[in-house]
């Protein structure tokens, strides 16, 4: 049975998804690089009556989507399946240092007035996440939830319309 119809409603389906998703990446500043905005999309195939649809991100992905619990507090993130643990290494100082200096956070000053260099403030930036994890932006969990609302009866819809071509198709053999 060709499934035109149902593949176009995915299609449309995952499209608004990932549009979606990078908005809300927009919208919140998680989206400093552009580096995740930039590598969301999806991968879709419908063959034998069977829907594949894969989204596609960069590695850390889930993790901006999820957030991290931190090693001694979960409060930002208590349902995240992430979780800092072992050396403080997990951190991605590099990471955090490019961050930084995108957002062009210089050197600063302590409550004593002595001034803090990039490196100093990267550390301090990393321990506290490291210790208290990072907030979920559900950046993308929100945008499947929106492009879902409709999805059932237009997928029903258009699984009609598949079948009925089908059955035309066939009767006209017989």
């Amino acid at each position: 049975m060709k499934t035109k119809h149902v593949k176009k409603v995915f299609d449309i389906f995952a499209t608004k998804v990932v549009e979606t998703a990078k908005g809300i990446l927009n919208a919140t500043g998680k989206n400093t690089s552009g580096n995740l905005k930039d590598s969301l999309g999806y991968h879709l195939q419908v063959k034998d009556g069977k829907v594949d649809l894969r989204f596609l991100g960069a590695p850390y992905a889930s993790v901006v989507d999820e957030g991290i619990r931190g090693s001694k507090s979960s409060a930002k993130a208590p349902k995240s399946p992430f979780k800092f643990s072992g050396s403080k290494q997990t951190v991605n100082i590099g990471a955090i240092d490019k961050w930084v200096v995108r957002k062009g956070l210089k050197g600063a000053r302590d409550e004593k007035g002595k001034f803090i260099s990039r490196k100093s403030l990267v550390g301090a930036i990393a321990r506290k996440i490291y210790i208290f994890g990072i907030k979920p932006s559900n950046f993308f969990t929100d945008a499947v939830n929106q492009g879902l609302k409709g999805l059932p009866r237009k997928f029903a819809q258009a699984y009609a319309m598949d079948s009925a071509a089908f059955i035309r198709t066939v009767t006209k053999e017989m």
